[in-house]
């Protein structure tokens, strides 16, 4: 215990941070959370060094957040000190690296020795450079933008990243902030008025009972170094089910393409016409500045074809400035058939979501019977009937 006062902790290459890195969904929708922070608080539970400790709150309804790597582990691999999952596509580092091509030219440090080595330079590097690029120097894909090599950004192809679009999160995910699921209850066994707990506390969406149970055991080393994660490999087997967005329909007779987040006042009708001629002859091209979007219409089907190869992806396209998104039309018999189904689902919506009240005015009035079963039920009579 004395050597740990009168050493340093700094030279001792301990962890000193004033904010975490941590991702939307961790963080929550409130934009002021209060934080509490403690300094040499934990153990890393990669590297072991000690680190600054955040714990918060991320809901009034949610369990408590709690940083588990250091800030060194966490830039180093571009994920959450929370949740490990990857800053900017919110998937797992498996799942990121297997889509990629897990492109790393130097070998992945696993030793507590060659992990303390590695963290001691990402630490360095981040002194001399505040916003100093260190992701890929424990293993996985680099992220210098400026690198041709196999694993800088710029050699990374357009199939890649429509890999990684496809399965990235496109809205935060507060759900998994959710407090646990009370032990007590799984046992029938809480008896507690104010369980602070699901479904005790009232809240009674529980996806993890449905939920295969190899996804709840998952160890934390092998999620941050991307191997044997259950989860990232059940998001790549069903990326791998779907069909590529440009993939013709079977409709020979669609030849219409669907536009979407076209800006009426920066695209116009020739800047369409100029991105789609290049691949054939257009019948037609209609913008809706009014709900902007627009339809490209081909003459020929095949080059229509050859057009969503190169439109048609998950990345989308990019005229003036304006990014926009390109699908198949779909056939009129086809829309025929949803608008049916649509209109039927919503009318049982609406029978569900009646009151009791309104559905009692709704029953039909009961038929039949007798039609006069006393003298005084007869509305024509007035008064009693002389003998």
């Amino acid at each position: 215990m004395s050597n740990r006062h009168i050493s340093n902790p700094e030279e001792d290459g301990w962890e000193k941070s004033d904010f975490p890195v941590v991702c939307d969904d961790c963080l929550g929708p409130n934009p002021y959370v209060r934080m509490q922070k403690e300094n040499y608080g934990a153990e890393c539970a990669i590297s072991g060094r000690p680190f600054t400790v955040f714990r918060w709150r991320p809901g009034h309804d949610a369990r408590y957040k709690k940083t588990v790597v250091c800030k060194e582990i966490a830039l180093a691999k571009n994920v959450c000190q929370v949740c490990l999952l990857d800053l900017e596509f919110g998937i797992p580092v498996q799942a990121r690296d297997a889509a990629l091509g897990a492109i790393s030219d130097m070998a992945v440090p696993k030793s507590a020795v060659n992990v303390e080595y590695v963290t001691k330079q990402i630490e360095e590097k981040l002194e001399e450079d505040a916003t100093a690029d260190v992701t890929g120097m424990l293993g996985g894909v680099a992220g210098n933008a400026e690198d041709d090599s196999v694993g800088g950004k710029a050699a990374i192809v357009k199939d890649a990243m429509e890999q990684l679009t496809r399965m990235a999160r496109k809205k935060p995910y507060y759900q998994k902030n959710k407090a646990p699921i009370c032990t007590f209850w799984l046992k029938d066994a809480c008896t507690r008025a104010d369980c602070p707990f699901r479904p005790c506390n009232g809240d009674t969406h529980m996806p993890e009972l449905s939920a295969n149970a190899k996804f709840r055991k998952q160890n934390i080393k092998d999620r941050y170094y991307g191997t044997n994660d259950p989860v990232a490999e059940a998001m790549l087997e069903r990326d791998r089910e779907k069909k590529p967005s440009w993939q013709a329909p079977e409709d020979q007779t669609i030849k219409t393409f669907y536009i979407s987040g076209v800006d009426g006042e920066n695209v116009q009708e020739g800047d369409l016409r100029a991105a789609f001629c290049t691949y054939g002859a257009l019948k037609k091209v209609h913008v809706m500045k009014e709900k902007k979007c627009a339809f490209v219409t081909f003459a020929e089907r095949e080059e229509a074809e050859e057009a969503a190869k190169q439109k048609c992806g998950a990345l989308g396209f990019e005229i003036n400035g304006v990014k926009m998104k390109c699908m198949w039309g779909k056939s009129k018999s086809e829309s025929k058939k949803k608008k049916q189904a649509g209109g039927e689902e919503g009318k049982e919506k609406k029978k569900e979501n009646l009151t009791d009240v309104e559905k009692l005015e709704q029953m039909p009035l009961p038929t039949g019977g007798a039609k006069k079963k006393y003298a005084s039920m007869d509305a024509n009579a007035m008064g009693a009937a002389a003998k």
